[in-house]
Parts: C-alpha cells; sequence; structure tokens
C-alpha cells in the first residue's frame, strides 16, 4: 500500500486540519517502535488523534505544528510489560515518558533493553519503609507504592449484618521474596514523626492471582484499584503509580525469580541427602587426596572426617559441615 508523503488531512473546504491523516502512523511507522508488530494501528479521537497499536496496545497521542507530526506522547502503556524495560539510550524505564510529547526521532531510535532494572527501581523507594522492615538474609527489596489497603469487615445495624470498609493509609514494597504491606504511623503533635509497622505480608510463592485497573496519561496521577489474592484470601490496595501493565509484570518477574531460586535450594538439598562422606572419602582418594581432618567453614576449627552420613557439626560453633560443600570446594583440585 502507498501512502502520500503529506501527513494532513484535507478537510472538505480544502484547508488543512490540525490532525494528521489516519494512516499518518502507519507511513511513519510501519512497524510498532515498542513491539515491532506490522499488525497496524486503531485510530480514535475527534479533538487529537490517537492511535493504539493492534500488537502490544500502546497508544500515542500524535501532536501537530505547521502542518507535520511534531511529537507524539505515550497515551496508554504497552500491555505486555514492556513499559518497565529500560529505554537503552537513556538508563530508564519506559514508563517515566507516559503524557511527554516527544519528538518521533525519539520513537525512531527507540531501543528497549527487554529487562527490568531492579537497581534503579529500588533506588526510588522510600528510605523510611525500608528501614521499617527486617531483611532476611540474601532477600532484597525491588519496588514500592504508596497508598491504601481496604480492611473489609462487618457490624451489626438494627439487627443486621453489613458489610464494612475502611482505608489504612501506607506502602506497599515488593522484595526479592515478600510482598509486603506496611502502615503507615504518625506519633507526636508539636513534632510529628512518620513511622511505618508490617501489617500483612505475604511470601511471593503463594500469590495466586493479581487483577486491577488501567489507565491512561491524563490518569497516572490517580490511585489505581489492585487485587492480589493469596492462600490468606484477596488483599484490595489503592496505589499511585499503580497500572496493572506494571504491577502485574513486576510481581510475576519477582515470582518466577524466586520459584528459580527455591527449586534450586531443593536440587541442592536433594544433593546433600544423595552425597554422602563415604562416597567423598572414596573420591579423594581416587584423585590422590587423602584428609583426615575437616576445616569448619564458620569458625575455622578442626572437624574429624566422618565415615559416613552426608552431614557433620562443628564440635566448637555447631555449624553443620555438608559433604556437599567439601565436594564442591575440592573438586578443582582433582
Amino acid at each position: 500500500m502507498q501512502y502520500s508523503k503529506s501527513i494532513i488531512d484535507i478537510n472538505r473546504t480544502g484547508q488543512n486540519s490540525d490532525n494528521p491523516r489516519d494512516d499518518a502512523m502507519q507511513y511513519e511507522f510501519p512497524k510498532c517502535p515498542i513491539c515491532g508488530s506490522n499488525k497496524g494501528y486503531e485510530v480514535s479521537g475527534v479533538v487529537g488523534k490517537y492511535y493504539k497499536c493492534l500488537g502490544c496496545m500502546a497508544k500515542w497521542r500524535l501532536y501537530v505544528e505547521n502542518q507535520n507530526i511534531a511529537s507524539m506522547a505515550m497515551h496508554e502503556l504497552p500491555k505486555n510489560g514492556m513499559a518497565l524495560c529500560n529505554v537503552a539510550n537513556a538508563n530508564a524505564p519506559l514508563f517515566l515518558y507516559i503524557g511527554q510529547p516527544l519528538q518521533t526521532k525519539f520513537w525512531k531510535n527507540l531501543n528497549l533493553t527487554g529487562k527490568i532494572d531492579w537497581e534503579y527501581l529500588s533506588r526510588k523507594i522510600d528510605p523510611s519503609i525500608t528501614g521499617s522492615i527486617v531483611i532476611e538474609n540474601g532477600e532484597k527489596t525491588l519496588y514500592g507504592w504508596s497508598g491504601n489497603r481496604i480492611i473489609k469487615g462487618s457490624q451489626r445495624v438494627q439487627g443486621r449484618t453489613v458489610p464494612t470498609a475502611a482505608a489504612q493509609l501506607g506502602a506497599l514494597l515488593l522484595t526479592t521474596r515478600r510482598l509486603i504491606w506496611l502502615e503507615r504511623r504518625q506519633t507526636g503533635i508539636w513534632k510529628p514523626v512518620i513511622s511505618h509497622q508490617i501489617a500483612h505480608e505475604t511470601y511471593l510463592e503463594n500469590i495466586k492471582g493479581i487483577a486491577g485497573d488501567t489507565g491512561d496519561s491524563n490518569s497516572w496521577l490517580m490511585p489505581k484499584t489492585i487485587s492480589i489474592v493469596d492462600n490468606s484470601g484477596e488483599n484490595t490496595f489503592n496505589l499511585q503509580h499503580a497500572f496493572l501493565e506494571l504491577v502485574k509484570p513486576m510481581i510475576e518477574n519477582a515470582i518466577t525469580t524466586r520459584r528459580e531460586e527455591i527449586d534450586s535450594e531443593k536440587k541442592k538439598d536433594r544433593v546433600h541427602l544423595m552425597l554422602d562422606f563415604s562416597f567423598l572419602k572414596t573420591y579423594m582418594e581416587k584423585g590422590g587426596l587423602v584428609m583426615q581432618v575437616l576445616k569448619c567453614p564458620e569458625c575455622g576449627a578442626g572437624a574429624e572426617f566422618p565415615k559416613t552420613g552426608n552431614e557433620t557439626e562443628c564440635d566448637h560453633c555447631g555449624k553443620k559441615i555438608y559433604a556437599q560443600d567439601i565436594f564442591e570446594k575440592i573438586k578443582g583440585l582433582i
């Protein structure tokens, strides 16, 4: 299909319109600048033109100056999670550009890394929130949203049970292992002090479903309802900057990474059960090594080399010594 180089719609009176032609986006971007799809675009809008990619569902508003498309603003985020990916030449996630009119050059040269930059996102968390939790060994904070949690209950009114709902102010924190709701508290009158306390948490592997609201650049600053189902039931939150196409892939990515970590730990535990000191001794002798005493990895004290079993205990500090760990250290020497 041939497209005219002119992208200005000529109205019936023969005068130039402020709107581009309906095929303007197809002419400038035969493939979506975000997902690379060539499925085309859906056109909408009366005052101003909007173009939605039929592949990733990202939506732009076009701005026209001097009868040319001067800039484009991302009005709706893509539904495939790509809004979380970093813009390579800017080192910032794509969703930060929502609503900003950017020259077509930016979109034509758009290069997304395809990865979530957790280090960048974690720096955006309020320190007063991260300072209110005890981080487990190996756990890292990823991102946080401020807002409120809906506390559902019931009360008796004139002999009838009536459902109630109260908003609890706070923040939702995502880590590599947990999703934590922290209630915001204020103490003191003349010199108020703000603090946070854990009111609810769930481990990522226990999350069963995520649902919620989406929106566009006009509602970016408005709270969005997010519903998360875990083993305790449904938890509902109203959160800032929490479009579903951002929250869901963030949490899903963290869940996937955590499940892989758990599987890796289980495999290691299974190997510990299979590999014992009798096998290790035979393996070492074949390689020309003889070990009568083990060295505790925790305190450095000596421990007798067991004849059987897959673990032993340091008499000095009580630290467990696994045959598998000794095997990993010596196999490179044989």
